[in-house]
C-alpha cells in the first residue's frame, strides 16, 4: 500500500452483525482481547481518534463516527457485562444484543486494529 494512501474500512451490514456465526465470532474476539470491560469505551474512542482510516458504509458513503459515550450510554458498563456473559460452556453468549451501533463499533474496532481477526467474522 502506498504510504500516502488512506486505508478504507467498510462497516459490517446490519444483516452481518445480526447473523449468528458473525455475532459469535465477534463475541469470542471481544472476550479474548485483554481489555477490562470498563476500559473498552476508552479503547474504542482512542482508536477512532488516533487512526488514519476512512470508514465507509457498505454503500460507499462516509460513516460518521459517533460519540462512543453516547452510543454505549452506560457508565457502569452493565451492558458490556451482559454482553460478555457466556452460556456456561464458555463458547457461546448467554444472550444476544440487538443494539446495532454498539455491535458496529466493536466490529469496527477489530476491522481497524485487528483486520486479520475481523476477516474471519463472515466465514
Amino acid at each position: 500500500m502506498n504510504p500516502n494512501q488512506i486505508r478504507v474500512v467498510k462497516t459490517a451490514t446490519d444483516a452481518e452483525l445480526l447473523s449468528e456465526p458473525y455475532y459469535s465470532r465477534l463475541w469470542i474476539s471481544v472476550k479474548n482481547v485483554q481489555i477490562s470491560r470498563r476500559n473498552w469505551l476508552e479503547e474504542i474512542a482512542d482508536l477512532f481518534r488516533d487512526t488514519d482510516v476512512q470508514i465507509q458504509l457498505p454503500s460507499g458513503k462516509c460513516y460518521e463516527i459517533p460519540v462512543v459515550d453516547d452510543i454505549f450510554d452506560d457508565t457502569d458498563m452493565r451492558w458490556f457485562s451482559y454482553y460478555l456473559k457466556d452460556d456456561g460452556t464458555g463458547r457461546n453468549p448467554k444472550s444476544r444484543s440487538r443494539c446495532l451501533e454498539r455491535l458496529r463499533l466493536l466490529d469496527l474496532y477489530f476491522r481497524i486494529k485487528y483486520p486479520m481477526i475481523a476477516e474471519h467474522f463472515p466465514r
